[in-house]
């Protein structure tokens, strides 16, 4: 049994016996909540806290507020996962399902000191939109909450109940950015009563989870949070937008035998179907944000394609964004990316998530040549299609979104590029691979514990988990990654202005930079400018 799993199994009675005196019970708005004491550091976990319930008869649809606790709520079980396929990384891939509709809960961790008024550092897990969660196995918060902060994690609709774009009012898309904001709001209402800064809130993610906090940028509603950190993702992405589907209920109802051509009908069938069910049927499915029809008195989340938004709710924004120096190198190892590496036309794939090309096979023809060696050998064309991916998907669109929120009055940006390659590397611990420099959510290992990464007494890996958390935890309490020079922290870390374009690099040592991948991100700009009016959305 893990020790997770022991602390999890504490009696009632040995909890009720901590009292308020351990910090285990709060009284906040939502009602009186007790935690438990944290088996791996001083801290306090509240665990599976329900903020919102989904709508029975509207599971695709915005969700419901939580009624006020009537009595103690026992914060001391992890809440289940929001329906989906979980994904086993292996070479032979594999998927299982997991998951309840009863899933839009969040889990509060809060250092053991007397300290009050403390920055909170909300976090919004990856999973291309179609899976994840917020389990200690993946997102532990040692690390971070040494440094005096508070961490929330929380569970989000994914896949068809999250993502489904109707183009009807009860369904207009990005249900997922909804139970978001309903977490957020809880997070402002009732954080004090936890010892936090209900004005000092960073939202941050990773992935696709920084695409989601990137559409909170974006949105018409009013900002909740002070800060914000992207981590691989922004809205640019190529991978962000996906198209609206009228027919998507009827079709996916058709799927599970009720054939229908109403739709109301068909959102009837589908709210008593189970949700394994309806998972299983739309695993074909490209579950994405959409661009929203808009309804009256519905507010969208996203209005507009995002290459086009003037970011509302940047002004006045503290923003932390980058990316790996090898975004892509993990999918030379993976069976679902391979036909990026075999198929003649992978460029034009590529470029086609973002652009219409019809048949301009003159402008793959330039991105081919500009990133692949002509000589054919095998290492290098596979090198050089990973700096093309890394870049199209990753690099130049969180550069482009920063150097644009960079403009924003009273807004300071900070770009980082991290490099490292130590014993803690995510995902060539997933993969085991061997490639140089580091692939997509490798920094997630110098930020959270997880049961795939065992703790190992590596003085290097040590060191970035102090100086990677240092400086995240900076940014949460004070707006500046770099407030003082310290011996840990011997750099400062400027912000982007009109004219410079400085980052952070992240290695074994900090060094700062200036316009990270030059040449390839200007090419980028030349191609964005010329190209903006093929946009797929």
């Amino acid at each position: 049994m893990s020790v997770y799993a022991a602390i999890l199994m504490v009696g009632a009675g040995s909890l009720l016996a901590a009292g308020e005196e351990g910090g285990l019970l709060v009284h906040a708005p939502a009602g009186s909540i007790r935690g438990v004491p944290a088996p791996d550091g001083d801290y306090v976990m509240f665990l599976g806290i329900p903020y919102a319930r989904v709508n029975a008869s509207n599971p695709f649809g915005a969700a419901i507020p939580h009624e006020k606790f009537d009595k103690t709520f026992e914060a001391s079980t992890e809440s289940a996962v929001c329906p989906q396929m979980k994904k086993i990384f292996t070479n032979r891939n594999s998927d299982r399902y997991d998951g309840t509709l009863d899933c839009l809960r969040l889990n509060v961790f809060v250092p053991k000191t007397e300290t009050k008024h403390r920055g909170v550092y909300i976090f919004v897990f990856g999973g291309k939109f179609v899976e994840g969660d917020s389990k200690l196995s993946s997102y532990g918060p040692k690390y971070l909450v040494r440094h005096d902060i508070i961490v929330v994690t929380f569970n989000f609709r994914s896949g068809p109940y999250g993502f489904m774009c109707a183009d009807i009012p009860e369904i207009p898309g990005n249900q997922a950015g909804r139970d978001q904001y309903a977490a957020i709001e809880w997070v402002r209402d009732n954080i004090r009563a936890f010892g936090g800064d209900p004005g000092r809130l960073t939202l941050g993610g990773h992935s696709s989870g920084a695409q989601l906090v990137d559409m909170h940028l974006l949105t018409e509603r009013p900002r909740l949070f002070r800060r914000a950190i992207l981590q691989s993702g922004t809205t640019l992405g190529p991978d962000f937008l996906g198209p609206s589907d009228p027919m998507a209920l009827v079709d996916i109802a058709g799927t599970l035998g009720f054939e229908t051509n109403d739709t109301s009908a068909a959102l009837s069938f589908l709210a008593e179907a189970s949700p394994e069910a309806v998972v299983e049927a739309t695993v074909k499915y490209e579950w994405r944000p959409c661009v929203e029809k808009k309804f009256p008195g519905v507010v969208p989340f996203v209005a507009e394609n995002p290459e086009f938004s003037e970011g509302r709710n940047v002004d006045g924004l503290d923003i932390l964004g980058g990316f790996t120096d090898r975004e892509y190198a993990f999918t030379w190892y993976f069976s679902d990316y391979r036909h990026l590496y075999r198929e003649p036309d992978s460029f034009r794939y590529t470029l086609e998530q973002k652009f219409n090309l019809w048949d301009e096979s003159d402008l793959v023809d330039i991105v081919r040549r500009f990133y692949v060696d002509d000589d054919g050998d095998r290492d290098i064309v596979k090198d050089d299609t990973v700096d093309l991916l890394s870049d199209f998907a990753y690099a130049y669109p969180m550069q482009r979104q920063l150097m644009k929120y960079a403009k924003h009055p009273n807004s300071s940006v900070y770009l980082y590029v991290f490099s490292y390659d130590g014993c803690r590397n995510r995902m060539k611990i997933i993969f085991n691979i061997t490639d140089t420099g580091a692939t997509h959510s490798d920094e997630l290992g110098y930020m959270f514990t997880m049961d795939l990464i065992p703790e190992m007494d590596d003085s290097r890996d040590r060191r970035m988990i102090d100086r990677l958390t240092t400086l995240w935890a900076n940014f949460v309490k004070y707006g500046e990654p770099t407030p003082a020079r310290t011996a840990l922290l011997p750099v400062v870390w400027p912000p982007l202005t009109a004219d410079t374009v400085p980052a952070l690099r992240l290695d074994a040592d900090l060094t700062v930079i200036s316009r990270p991948l030059r040449s390839r991100m200007a090419f980028w700009d030349l191609f964005y400018d010329a190209h903006l009016d093929k946009l797929r959305y």
